[in-house]
């Protein structure tokens, strides 16, 4: 004679978010991610941001960079956002600058010249990859 306890089945915990991708470093605020681009640009270094999962980043300017380097902003999950308050557009390009934007929501970017998201005057490559833009403008 054999018995057999049914045990209720527990949910198992999700798992903990991946660790960040080798070679990314983290920001949690806006001042940080403009930091890290600086520095990125003042030392000639490509630079791999991860931004958090349903962070807000409020932009009160553009974040620029203006040296021939390659910078990869990213998010997961939900995604972060990047908003431009119907104040100012979001990324400003020069210099040979090249940008990824992977896995962000890009809104409110609005400008009275040439990009509501993005101007890259002599800028490398720019690339927008699974991300959502909306609500952003530009007059020009």
């Amino acid at each position: 004679l054999f018995l057999v306890a049914l045990l209720p089945l527990a949910c198992a915990p999700s798992p903990p978010p991946p660790p960040l991708a080798p070679g990314f470093v983290a920001a949690s605020s806006e001042a940080e991610l403009r930091s890290l681009i600086a520095e990125a640009a003042t030392s000639q270094a490509d630079v791999a941001i991860y931004l958090p999962s349903r962070a807000d980043f409020k932009l009160g300017s553009q974040i620029s960079c203006g040296s021939d380097i390659n910078v990869a902003v990213a998010s997961s999950g939900e995604g972060a956002t990047l908003d431009g308050q119907e104040q100012t557009g979001l990324f400003y390009l020069s210099g040979g600058c090249s940008l990824t934007l992977r896995g962000l929501t890009l809104v409110n970017g609005r400008s009275a010249g040439s990009s509501g998201v993005v101007y890259a005057n002599g800028a490398g490559d720019v690339e927008i990859i699974d991300s959502e833009v909306r609500d952003c403008s530009a007059d020009y």
